[in-house]
């Protein structure tokens, strides 16, 4: 407790050089801090000097400055105070369900759970034959745009103690390489109108032949300790605005992102319906959605911000919401299991694909192998995966901002690869990284296609050439089959790559340039061994409650 309350943290992580170890320190000391907290809550203290500790806590473990501690708690302090009135935490359950990316472990049975499975048994796995030469689609996917209409070309980008920079509020600009580029910033900024602009025109010009875009959230920037209902709605209307101009007729698939809700990552389970309801962003997103989405959706969204449509007559995406598995929604403290019956429907819906005779694309913002992804949620998910392998086309991801996948396996055949999953980049430049985008070739256009993924090419555009010229320059970075050697982009294929990776630094460098947008700063700061090996655990990791095939890697 004394870490977290007086300071010091740093140096109990310095004296530590394992990183299980590090976690087993944090965990504990973690528990025993959040279970003083609570005891003082019983024991009658009040809200107001509760978090008045916290911004104390916040400040000595160098969170962040006094403006954003203070601010961020301000605005999350009525919902965690109802959740700490209503729930029944242990200092431990609490620090497991919010810090799973350290591997804190919960005392709390109820953290345990199953999804209902249909009862129908699996049929026999067919593999099709895919022609080499037939016909495909051009499929583009957008992700993490975090649109700041408030980028100050000229302004402080050298603010990491506001976390987020490039505006008239980020101070004062004391040397000239503080000043942000005209086109965006390596640092703590999000991505101006005019380069998203850009990004588009780029797009409409060098991909004249987009069937159809997928788009896995994160519209907001990331000012997250000020943000309001009413300016996110309006950064989601603005942002849906911007890509139905730039793209007319064009069918367009969103899924809702982490930075959407208002606290972020505030996602209160449906029947949450007092001051907290989330109607107010559903009920919006339902209405702007239409703009591409039919009306019979409409019920679901608003109901979980997730919903099933058709592509094709024999392709749907199913946009599903993610942010009810992530460890950073302070909800589920309150009831994680399964919220929003989203695995339970997802289950029906491929059930309904399969007996339907259809594939099925899923889209979402958050990879369910992110380390900060729920134990139970993730596992549940990756056995519903497993069952319905046979109509799953494809699976599509964001949130992390970098460009990379993640490997399936069968939980009943822990060998047996089973999906590939694919992370695209983002639009923003946040943080250490150039803009781009990813468009996907498929198999379609004929009776028997399977939609499976055949190649991508990923596109960007350096930050520190176009603020020097004045202008972007879009390049093409690569395409997946040439860069890496792969005969097809199968599940086995992927697979086949880590491994490879693992035994040849010169192709792991490639990977990780390509996984950074070739970005100067992130190209400076390198990948050590550390950083490969967490990074090769993530590739191969999409369930997180079973890490074991990292131990796989050599």
């Amino acid at each position: 407790p004394e870490v977290f309350l007086n300071g010091g943290g740093d140096q109990v992580w310095e004296e530590e050089e394992d990183k299980e170890d590090k976690n087993l320190i944090f965990c504990r000391a973690c528990s025993i801090a959040v279970q003083e907290l609570l005891n003082l809550v019983n024991d009658g203290i009040s809200f107001d000097v509760l978090f008045n500790v916290s911004i104390t806590v916040c400040l000595n473990l160098n969170i962040s400055n006094l403006v954003v501690c203070e601010n961020m708690l301000e605005i999350l302090k009525p919902q965690i105070s109802w959740i700490l009135t209503n729930a029944d935490l242990t200092g431990k359950d609490m620090c497991a369900t919010l810090f799973t990316a350290e591997n804190c472990q919960s005392d709390n049975p109820d953290r345990v759970w199953d999804v209902e499975m249909p009862d129908v048994p699996k049929p026999v796995l067919v593999v099709p034959d895919i022609p080499t030469d037939g016909p495909t689609i051009k499929v583009l996917h957008l992700a993490d745009t975090h649109y700041d209409p408030e980028y100050l070309p000229g302004g402080n980008a050298n603010c990491p103690e506001l976390v987020f920079c490039c505006r008239a509020e980020s101070g004062e600009v004391l040397h000239p390489n503080d000043a942000a580029g005209y086109w965006g910033d390596y640092r703590f900024c999000d991505s101006p109108r005019w380069t998203l602009e850009s990004i588009y025109t780029h797009i409409q010009e060098q991909h004249p032949d987009i069937s159809f875009i997928i788009w896995t959230g994160d519209l907001m920037p990331h000012n997250v300790w000020n943000t309001s209902r009413e300016g996110n709605l309006k950064i989601i209307r603005d942002s849906v605005a911007l890509v139905q101009e730039y793209f007319p007729g064009i069918p367009v698939f969103p899924a809702i992102g982490n930075h959407e809700a208002h606290p972020v990552n505030g996602y209160p389970q449906p029947y949450i319906d007092n001051e907290f309801d989330i109607s107010w962003l559903y009920d919006e997103i339902a209405d702007i959605w239409q703009t591409w989405l039919p009306a019979n959706v409409a019920e679901r969204i608003m109901y979980s911000a997730s919903y099933v449509t058709e592509v094709f007559q024999n392709l749907r995406i199913i946009s599903l919401n993610t942010n009810y598995c992530y460890s950073s929604n302070w909800w589920l403290l309150y009831d994680s299991n399964d919220p929003g019956e989203e695995l339970y429907w997802l289950a029906q819906e491929l059930q309904r694909a399969e007996d339907d005779g259809v594939f099925v694309y899923i889209i979402s913002h958050i990879p369910t192998g992110d380390p900060n992804c729920q134990y139970s949620w993730s596992h549940q998910h990756n056995k519903i995966i497993a069952r319905y392998e046979g109509v799953i086309a494809g699976l599509f991801y964001g949130h992390t901002h970098k460009d990379h996948f993640q490997v399936f396996f069968d939980p009943d055949q822990p060998d047996r690869t089973i999906e590939v999953a694919y992370i695209a980049e983002s639009q923003t430049p946040y943080k250490k990284l150039n803009p781009g985008y990813k468009v996907y070739t498929v198999d379609a256009g004929r009776p028997e296609a399977t939609y499976t993924v055949l190649d991508h090419e990923n596109w960007y555009f350096d930050l520190d050439q176009a603020n020097f010229e004045g202008s972007p320059t879009f390049q093409l970075l690569y395409t997946a089959k040439e860069e890496y050697g792969m005969s097809d982009l199968s599940v086995q294929s992927h697979l086949d790559l880590i491994y490879r990776m693992a035994a040849n630094s010169t192709l792991f460098d490639l990977f990780y340039k390509n996984y950074v947008k070739a970005a100067r700063p992130s190209l400076e700061g390198g990948c050590n061994s550390v950083c490969k090996d967490e990074l090769l655990c993530k590739l191969i990791t999409a369930d997180r409650s079973d890490l074991s095939h990292c131990d796989t890697l050599p």
